[in-house]
């Protein structure tokens, strides 16, 4: 029961923050496209090399970016999403 309240003590703290919001928009922009990919893997399957290869690292940049701002959210607020699932 402890746990629970300190998460929600953590949460009410961190939900003030823009740079959250930032993060959770970028995820549902990076969850949205990767679902686009998997509808339309039909169309992309049949790109030429070259822009195959400039979507990959599009979408790479966006994980990485993505990456970076879990780095600052467990850096600078203390938060790490992954306690829910290994505490």
């Amino acid at each position: 029961m402890d746990n629970i309240l300190s998460v929600i003590y953590i949460m009410n703290k961190i939900i003030l923050f823009p740079s959250v919001y930032a993060h959770v928009i970028n995820g549902l922009l990076i969850l949205f496209a990767f679902i686009m990919l998997c509808k339309n893997y039909s169309k992309i399957g049949i790109l030429e090399p070259y822009k195959f290869i400039m979507l990959l690292l599009v979408f790479s940049m966006a994980v990485g970016i993505h990456g970076l701002s879990h780095l600052g959210l467990e850096k600078i607020y203390g938060y790490n999403p992954l306690n829910f699932i290994y505490k």
